[in-house]
């Protein structure tokens, strides 16, 4: 390349992997994405390091897996926090980098705290700085998760700015508050931070066009995080008829797992509630009794997104920068949906959650792959991202380098990917093997563990760990992740000889 690409990295918060319209999953539809899925790689089995928020994006932000930069669970702010990220290296390297919209790098409690250097800072506050923050030279952030959040930081100023009486559409502390609620937000699209996070990332791709520097931006969505709210018109676009819940609970299907499956269904966690956090994975038939408006929910916050994306891109064509532009679309993590009586993400060991959409398109600089069944992780993104601006990986970074195969030269590279859940502090830790064909699921303080079949047995009904005809492939797979733990060590420069 004679001119270092631009980066722009597109997230969201809990899109499942199905969630795409050429998926062809009834009643989904993203023509944006499906486009840009044909135009570059859509990585069909892509998977989150962690299942949780937090988790997963301190390692995007540093590549490296959860059990290496310490921010393992949700609800939890690293200390001391990180001095080698992603942008801060691209920074360094001549990029010019922003995050705009959802950062979630620690406790949501302490975001604004975190960025204003432990004070509690005011709307002023947010009108004055822009950065830089966890190794970004700009920041335009905002937090919460739509109707039962307050707004806060830069949202809240656009907000404020409008004129708008915005507090009549957020609903966290008002007794009529149900967090369970599915259905129709009565907020006005333009003021939506959907609209918003698109906004930016259209004003900060105008502002660099006139410039030389190549740049980093990471555009990150809110949705379609739960509560399943959707505004207008974009509820009411979703053919809720054609929509297809998932199955619910099968009587008996947790028998065959650890005891901690059962208690999620009834969300009993007494002898784990030790520490941080909970599971995040729940039965809630409150929700499952609302299932189809929490699906059409869903359903419209990906077509409003995907309309966004679609604005965002034709802002890079015209501004004469697509060609030069690595567009990338993941999630953090994905949703269960209702799938086996469970709601929400995390230790559930299931592809529901697991498993996330990964597209990376950039027509001028790769050729167009479609979908492509080669593993992949999310904490493979910052070390490919580094060798795609031709920058030096830092010591220590994980993951492997996707850029081979996004150039054409290999079909895959890597054989098999893990995915980490530490929910609580104390009990619940979980590792997860991924390979072509299977999955397994070992615990650090449990005997018990789950191993599947995914040709055969895709939805994971079926536990083989106890299975005597699958011992021997058990014992494989063990030694498979005993080696992959081996080799997520990380980079590892060269050694030099003083002696």
């Amino acid at each position: 390349m004679s001119k270092r690409p631009n980066i722009l990295l597109i997230t969201t918060d809990q899109h499942r992997w199905d969630h795409l319209g050429h998926q062809g999953t009834p009643g989904i539809k993203t023509p944006n994405l499906d486009r840009l899925a044909q135009s570059g790689v859509h990585f069909n089995r892509a998977y989150t390091p962690s299942p949780l928020c937090v988790p997963c994006r301190n390692s995007l932000l540093t590549g490296k897996y959860p059990s290496s930069h310490y921010a393992y669970s949700i609800g939890m702010s690293v200390d001391p926090f990180h001095t080698c990220t992603l942008p801060g290296v691209l920074s360094e390297s001549g990029y010019h980098t922003k995050i705009i919209g959802k950062t979630h790098f620690v406790s949501r409690v302490e975001e604004a705290k975190h960025m204003a250097g432990d004070e509690e800072p005011t709307s002023d506050f947010f009108r004055k700085w822009n950065g830089p923050y966890a190794g970004f030279d700009e920041i335009s952030a905002s937090t919460g998760h739509n109707i039962h959040a307050d707004p806060d930081m830069h949202y809240k100023v656009f907000l404020e700015d409008s004129g708008q009486d915005y507090t009549k559409w957020f609903y966290a502390g008002k007794p009529d508050y149900d967090h369970h609620w599915a259905g129709v937000w009565d907020i006005p699209e333009e003021y939506h931070d959907t609209h918003w996070v698109g906004m930016e990332t259209e004003n900060y791709i105008q502002k660099k066009s006139e410039g030389e520097e190549p740049w980093f931006c990471w555009a990150s969505f809110q949705d379609p995080h739960e509560p399943f709210v959707c505004p207008e018109p974009w509820y009411s676009s979703v053919d809720a008829e054609a929509l297809e819940t998932y199955e619910g609970y099968r009587e008996g299907e947790f028998d065959d797992r650890p005891d901690i499956y059962k208690r999620m269904l009834t969300r009993d966690f007494k002898p784990y509630n030790e520490g941080m956090g909970v599971p995040c994975t729940f039965g809630v038939p409150d929700i499952t009794k609302r299932g189809k408006a929490a699906l059409q929910a869903t359903a419209g916050m990906l077509a409003f997104v995907d309309d966004r994306i679609g604005r965002i891109i034709k802002k890079l064509e015209a501004t004469g920068q697509l060609e030069n532009t690595i567009i990338v679309y993941t999630s953090d993590h994905g949703e269960l949906h209702g799938h086996h009586g469970l709601w929400g993400k995390g230790l559930a060991a299931y592809e529901d959650c697991q498993r996330v959409p990964l597209i990376i398109a950039a027509p001028k600089l790769f050729p167009a792959k479609g979908t492509t069944q080669a593993l992949a992780n999310l904490v493979d993104l910052p070390r490919t991202f580094l060798g795609l601006a031709d920058t030096k990986v830092p010591q220590g970074m994980q993951g492997t380098n996707l850029a081979p195969l996004l150039r054409g030269e290999t079909e895959t590279v890597q054989d098999a990917v893990m995915v980490e859940s530490r929910p609580t502090q104390h009990t619940l830790y979980q590792h997860t093997l991924i390979t072509a064909d299977h999955k397994l699921v070992v615990y650090r303080d449990w005997d018990e563990g789950e191993l599947y079949d995914l040709n055969k047995d895709p939805d994971q009904y079926t536990n083989l760990w106890t299975d005597p005809a699958s011992r021997d492939l058990r014992e494989k797979l063990l030694l498979r992740l005993a080696r992959q733990h081996m080799q997520r060590e990380g980079e590892v420069h060269p050694r030099i000889n003083f002696g």
